[in-house]
Formats: C-alpha cells, structure tokens, sequence
C-alpha cells in the first residue's frame, strides 16, 4: 500500500467517521433497549435476557471469519450497517405502532449483535487496505482512541435525546445516524479481495476455519498475545462485574459513583492517546509488559482501597493501562497475519481473548458470596498481574 497522507477526506478518516457514527447510534440504542423491553413486559428478567442474546452472538465470531476473508471487506461493512439500520427503522415503525413484542426485540438484538460480528472483523481487516504499513499503528490508535470517545459520549447524546424527546422520536434520531454510517462506507473505494480459488463448500469452509486457528499457534506473536488478554480480562471481569457494588459500599452519593465510573472511560480516552506515542519510547513488549503489570495491580490496590477519591484515580489509571495496548494488540495481528487471513485470525482472536467472560463474571459473583468483594477483586487483580508471565514467551524482537 502506498503511504497517502492522512486528511479529512481520506477513506481512513471516512471509515472511522462512519464507525463512530454507528458506535454512538449503538449506545443511543443500548440505552433505549431495557426501556423498550420493561415497556412490554415490565420484567427485569426480561431485560437481562434481551442484551445477552446481542452478547450472545460472540460465539459465533470464528465462524464469521473464512466469509469475511472471501468477501469484499466494503460489502461487508455495507451489508452489516444496512442490517442495523433496517433492524432500527423496524424497531422504531414498530414502537410508533404500539406493535412491539418481547419475541421480536430478542430476534432484534440478536441480529443486530451478529452484524456487529461482520462490521468489525471487516473493519479489522480493511486498515491493512488503505493505509501504509508505517501507518498501522497510527490508525489502530485513532480507532481505538474514537471508539472510546463514542462510548462516553454516546451514552451522554442518548440521554439529552430521551430528555428531549420520547422513545420514539429517540428511536428515529438513532436511525438517523445509522444512516449517516452507512452514507459514509459508501464513500469508501472498493478493492476485490480473491482470498482463495477453492470453489465454497463445506468441506472448504471447515478447513479454512481450522486453517485460522492453526495459524494463530504456530504464529507465536499472535498466540501469546491472545492468551495475554484471556488471562488479563478473566481477572479484570471480577472488578467489572463488582465495581458498582463495591463503590456503592464505600459512598452511597450517586454523583461520587457516577465519577468513579466515569473515571473508566476518561482513563480508556488517555490511554488510547498514550498509544499514540508508547511505541516510540519502547518496544510493544516492554509496553505490554508494563501495561499489564500496572493495570493488575491497580485492580489489587483497589481491593485494598477504602478511599473513593483514591478508588476512581486507580480506576482511571487502570482503564488507561488497558487503553494502551488496544491499539498494539491490533497492529500486531495486522502486521503478522497475511492479508487473507485477516477476517479469521481477527475473529478467531476476539473468540479466544473474549470467550471466558461470562464464565469470569459467574465466578465473580459466587466468589464474593463465598470469600467477599474485596478479596474476590484482589484475586481478580492477581490473575490479571499473572498474565504478564506470557509477555516473555514473546519473541524480542517485538
């Protein structure tokens, strides 16, 4: 790929433009869901089960993977934002209607949760296309840097709009930018991707899919680094799952809560603009190695921690530990993977690192049942800390 110059108008910037477009429509719409769903069945049950089923879908990532490496990655992320709009469009025509069933939102949530299994594996795949090898790093961090912004403001924009306005009309503004993401990839040029000249069947299809996790083992780069993540985020589920309660504990303020909680999304922001320049001051191993170690122990210090003030900057200075490496883990699957394995090493990757959190979570709740919050987090931040012992098996050179 030949190095362009990164303005306004480059397909980087209008692929980003989009993603943080849809990433806010996202947050307007997990906000709006619970409503909808307590709306026509006044359970909280209901509603829990509603968001695992879009949770869910993350079981299906590596099976997403040959797909996205046999397809055009534009067509992907057009087809997955059209899925989303349709699916808001559906939703809101419904809601004005008074139509809405639980049935249908559970079908709803989880096809918008299997679409977002395809934008991101396309978008993963699609940086490599359209941006320089030297400028992998740069745009991984960009990403990640808006993607954390569209998480704290998107949350912000849902509420002024339900102020503002009723569900309805809330659903509509939400279809709103859907629409304004997908305008935007169709501005993006087209490359055909002819990944293999196997015909598709399903003989091929499985070996394609063996042939993603049989590279992501034998590449060492990709492997430790995957299982690096799986430890690290099996330990800081515990805190996730307990934070709330834990600083309800310490202050019964609503407003000192929101801050500790806040402090989380702050942290991933400064973090995330930390990437931008960790790799000029050391090597991705010394920075995973660093990130790592302070992010566990951060999380045992919180343990420790009676202190809210104290509690929220070790918060932030944990999110933005995690922040980081966001961006590196990226670059370092793009740099080592072949083009055509883009899709299934990205999805297999997210399959691996991600598939124990909700086992992480289960265990953090009959943890503290059984030994307490305090220490069920510090043990949370001693698996995390472990996780560094793998950053070693790391090739040097990295």
């Amino acid at each position: 790929m030949t190095e362009r110059r990164i303005t306004f108008t480059h397909p980087l910037s209008r692929l980003l433009m989009s993603t943080t477009i849809a990433n806010m429509a996202g947050q307007v719409y997990s906000i709006l869901l619970p409503l909808l769903v307590l709306e026509v069945t006044s359970s909280p049950i209901a509603v829990t089960a509603t968001v695992a089923a879009e949770r869910a879908s993350m079981v299906l990532q590596p099976f997403a993977g040959p797909i996205l490496d046999r397809a055009n990655w534009k067509s992907i992320l057009l087809l997955a934002d059209i899925v989303r709009l349709a699916c808001f469009l559906l939703l809101s025509a419904l809601a004005a209607s008074g139509h809405l069933s639980f049935l249908l939102l559970f079908v709803l949530s989880f096809v918008i949760g299997f679409a977002a299994i395809f934008y991101q594996g396309a978008q993963f795949t699609s940086i490599p296309f359209i941006v320089s090898a030297r400028q992998l790093h740069f745009a991984n961090s960009l990403e990640s840097a808006l993607y954390q912004l569209s998480i704290v403001i998107g949350p912000s924009i849902g509420g002024i709009v339900l102020l503002f306005f009723h569900k309805q009309s809330s659903l509509i503004v939400m279809s709103t930018l859907a629409f304004f993401a997908v305008w935007l990839i169709f501005l993006l040029p087209s490359q055909q991707i002819t990944a293999s000249a196997k015909p598709f069947s399903l003989s091929v299809y499985t070996q394609e899919l063996k042939e993603g996790f049989a590279f992501i083992y034998r590449k060492k780069e990709i492997w430790y680094t995957n299982l690096i993540l799986m430890i690290s985020n099996f330990g800081i589920q515990f805190l996730i799952v307990l934070l709330v309660i834990y600083v309800d504990k310490l202050t019964h303020n609503p407003l000192l809560i929101g801050i500790v909680l806040s402090s989380g999304g702050i942290g991933a922001i400064l973090g995330t603009v930390l990437g931008f320049y960790a790799d000029r001051v050391g090597t991705y191993r010394q920075i995973l190695f660093t990130a790592k170690l302070v992010g566990g122990l951060t999380i045992i210090f919180i343990s420790l921690s009676d202190n809210i003030w104290l509690t929220a900057v070790l918060n932030l200075i944990g999110t933005a530990s995690a922040g980081a490496i966001n961006p590196i883990i990226k670059t370092i699957r793009q740099q080592y993977t072949p083009q055509h394995l883009l899709g299934r090493v990205q999805t297999s990757s997210r399959f691996i690192t991600f598939t124990l959190l909700p086992v992480a979570s289960i265990c953090g709740g009959l943890l503290s049942e059984w030994i307490g919050m305090e220490s069920t987090i510090m043990l949370g931040g001693c698996i995390a800390t472990l996780s560094v012992i793998f950053v070693w098996k790391l090739p040097l050179r990295l």
